[in-house]
């Protein structure tokens, strides 16, 4: 593994051990004050060291070298893997949200001890706070695995808020007339998390999908990169391309067909290969590991 490899590896370690942490606080204390929202939690933080050690496994085989079975590497694993957390998240959410709606039908839940609550959420919160700030400083700048955990975890932050939020809010109304309100406010907390966690995980899974489908990248990559050919190819006058380019991963795919003018030659090889040579140094400054493929042709058909 290179240094960056290293790094990403490191930051989803330390991404399990904490959701293992979290996980375990909140299935204990959640079974101890008899807590829908504090259950939610520490299950989705056990679905999450799950997923964060497939994001592991992911990392070793995309940066293992092409073989005669992968001839264009593996770095299609990523957006998949990527995917199937999404996928699974979303399983969870809805999960939260059909749970808390049939103990909201049967009559609600009340934790045993709101002030318990809060201190847990307090640690919860904490505990998210620390490693999402962290997985953020330290993985702004890497692939797309290291940036779904950093999502997770920030999603992680304001759940905890939420259950703050319940447990504050259950202990206010106990000792007002809305008292009868308050077995409804645990549950009630599980969907309203489970529809704000679900959206994190969708827009994840619409990205992942439109880079395993090798659709075109965003807007703002696409003028990077043709600002960056333009440039190059001005100067060895060809000024007629069709390009295309795919992002999947941490790979970035571009092929560029130059439609050559008539008086364009003859050429020797070397000249040509000094174009690709500029145009790969070029291209290389955008940050992704570069796929590139360059033909020269007088006749746009072959394009």
């Amino acid at each position: 593994m290179n240094k960056t490899s290293r790094l990403e590896s490191r930051l989803l370690q330390i991404s399990v051990w904490g959701a293992l942490f979290v996980t375990v606080l909140g299935l204990f204390w959640g079974l101890a004050i008899k807590s829908s929202v504090i259950l939610f939690d520490g299950i989705y933080s056990g679905v999450s060291i799950f997923l964060s050690i497939l994001s592991i496994v992911a990392l070793w085989m995309v940066n293992r070298p092409h073989d005669n079975t992968f001839q264009f590497g593996r770095v299609a694993l990523e957006p998949l893997i990527v995917s199937l957390k999404a996928i699974v998240i979303i399983g969870v959410c809805i999960y939260g949200v059909v749970t808390a709606l049939v103990l909201i039908l049967d009559g609600g839940n009340t934790a045993t001890s709101s002030l318990s609550g809060m201190l847990y959420a307090l640690i919860s919160m904490l505990t998210c706070l620390v490693v999402w700030l962290y997985l953020k400083s330290k993985g702004a700048d890497l692939p797309d695995l290291v940036q779904a955990e950093s999502e997770q975890w920030m999603a992680d932050l304001v759940f905890g808020t939420v259950v703050l939020a319940s447990f504050c809010l259950s202990f206010g109304l106990s000792y007002t007339d809305w008292h009868a309100i308050v077995p409804y406010i645990d549950p009630g907390m599980v969907v309203a998390a489970s529809v704000f966690f679900i959206r994190v995980p969708v827009s994840r899974l619409v990205y992942s999908v439109r880079e395993l489908l090798m659709m075109a990248p965003s807007e703002d990559l696409q003028e990077d990169l043709r600002t960056r050919i333009d440039a190059v190819a001005a100067n060895h006058r060809l000024l007629n391309a069709v390009i295309r380019m795919a992002k999947v991963g941490r790979e970035l795919a571009v092929d560029i067909t130059f439609i050559t003018p008539n008086d364009f030659g003859p050429v020797d090889i070397g000249e040509l290969d000094n174009v690709r040579e500029e145009l790969y140094g070029s291209l290389s400054e955008a940050g992704f590991k570069l796929y590139m493929n360059i033909v020269f042709t007088k006749e746009r058909r072959w394009a």
